[in-house]
């Protein structure tokens, strides 16, 4: 195999946003419980902050001001409102009798009426909590009242903008809206990889449950195997973006961890630095964490239910879980929940239809470095597909896309982003790399090895 190594320069995005705005008064509640740690590494935070206008025009080309330049700064916002409480940007700004700023509250997630300040709610506004719907007391004080619970195990979830308990659809088609490639195939016995299914990927490292008790870690690297001087990952005959030959992939067993994972084929796997979560379907789908120092494993999500998850992704920027398990619904479809940890509760998020595979089986979640906006991604176990969902406001689930690779017909054993910037899939006796497309964008430094 000719060229130079490279390791990849890839890896799950672990962006997290300052806020990640669902819709006005849309009332979806998840809070983070903070099970997992950043895969950056030290963790820390990023903040976003925006401009307003105001700022000085060009001016004359001959170097005057030009009508209309105001050499002063914006008025106050108290000007004209002496002894108002009026409403800034989501704060509550008290004027005095002087027109002057006397105090500003943050109304945070109330929202804020000119004249009274800061409220949890209005009058026929609704939200969610979990499967509970919460219409508004405006009291004083005001207050959420519950006035139903939706059942996600009758394909029930809370509709806020209508105050019910709605039937939950399947959202998007079956006709491709855009295009993912082959790039690599490790197959038992030609290269290092040992066997397995469930797979994730972390920095330049595959992570792989050989079922047993072995979890396997693997090294991806990519070589100059075109001879131009350039590591180029998306690089495929059929890719009208990146033409050209697939460079070579070399793959390396690094270690084998012993410990007891979920059953091989339902126990999808999640990395972070310090270790692996999974899903164990023998335990009605309880996710669990591996750690590597100290061997230890722990529960962290009690699934509290009866649907029996066998696979699992997560939503970094909004602490959120996604599960869902292999049983088709109606027409054929699959369905995807989400873990409410302040109710303890499963959401029933969305369905999506059968993409000509034979039951569902992978999750993952995927952030746009460029907008912190996360995708959720979900295959078939033996079709060709990976749909691409967001959640566009509130309760509201769209399909951005239905991506069809040109694969080699074998399964789809969970489901996993990160090296190379390109999803993995097992399939037992192989492993294999698809991407393209709109992840040539998706980058991230490399990640620690594993330890």
């Amino acid at each position: 195999m000719s060229g130079k190594p490279k390791q990849a320069k890839a890896g799950k995005i672990l962006l997290v946003s300052a806020a990640f705005i669902l819709a006005a008064a849309a009332g979806y509640a998840c809070s983070s419980d903070d099970q997992t740690d950043s895969k950056l590494g030290t963790g820390g935070s990023a903040s976003s902050s925006s401009t307003s206008g105001g700022g000085h025009g060009a001016g004359n080309p001959d170097g005057g001001t030009g009508a209309g330049f105001d050499p002063d700064p914006e008025p106050e916002a108290c000007d004209g409102h002496a002894g108002e409480i009026i409403c800034v940007e989501g704060a509550a700004v008290t004027c005095n009798a002087d027109g002057e700023e006397a105090s500003s509250q943050d109304c945070g997630d109330e929202i804020c009426v000119p004249g009274t300040g800061c409220i949890l709610c209005i009058a026929d506004q609704f939200s969610c909590e979990g499967n509970t719907v919460l219409a508004c007391n405006p009291g004083p004080p005001a207050q959420w009242d519950p006035i139903a619970t939706c059942d996600p195990l009758a394909y029930q979830k809370c509709n806020s903008a209508q105050g019910v308990c709605v039937p939950l659809e399947i959202i998007g088609g079956t006709t491709p809206t855009g295009f993912y490639y082959q790039y690599a195939r490790f197959q038992q016995g030609d290269t290092e990889f040992l066997g397995g299914y469930d797979i994730d990927s972390l920095g330049d490292y595959l992570y792989v449950n050989r079922g047993g008790s072995a979890l396997d870690v693997y090294r991806v690297e990519l070589l100059d195997s075109d001879g131009d001087g350039e590591f180029e990952p998306n690089q495929h005959p059929d890719n009208p973006d990146a033409t050209g030959p697939i460079e070579d992939r070399i793959i390396t067993h690094i270690q084998t961890y012993d410990t007891q994972l979920g059953q091989q084929s339902q126990g999808e796997l999640y990395a972070v630095t310090e270790g692996v979560f999974f899903v164990d379907q023998g335990t009605q789908g309880d996710f669990f964490k591996f750690t590597y120092n100290g061997q230890t494993t722990t529960k962290v999500v009690d699934t509290n239910s009866a649907i029996a998850f066998s696979h699992l992704g997560y939503d970094e920027v909004n602490g959120v879980w996604y599960g869902s398990n292999e049983l088709e619904i109606w027409g054929g479809g699959r369905r995807v929940f989400s873990y409410h940890a302040a109710s303890n509760e499963w959401v029933f998020e969305f369905g999506y239809p059968d993409l000509s595979g034979d039951h569902m089986d992978g999750i993952e979640v995927v952030t746009d470095p460029n907008t912190g906006t996360p995708y959720v991604y979900v295959s078939d176990m033996t079709s060709d597909y990976l749909g691409q969902y967001m959640r566009d406001r509130g309760d509201t689930w769209i399909q951005v896309n239905l991506f069809e690779y040109a694969g080699t017909g074998e399964y789809v054993e969970g489901l996993g982003f990160g090296a190379l910037n390109h999803f993995w899939a097992a399939a037992g006796s192989s492993i294999y790399e698809i991407g393209g497309g709109d992840l040539a964008k998706f980058t991230e430094p490399d990640e620690p090895p594993p330890r």
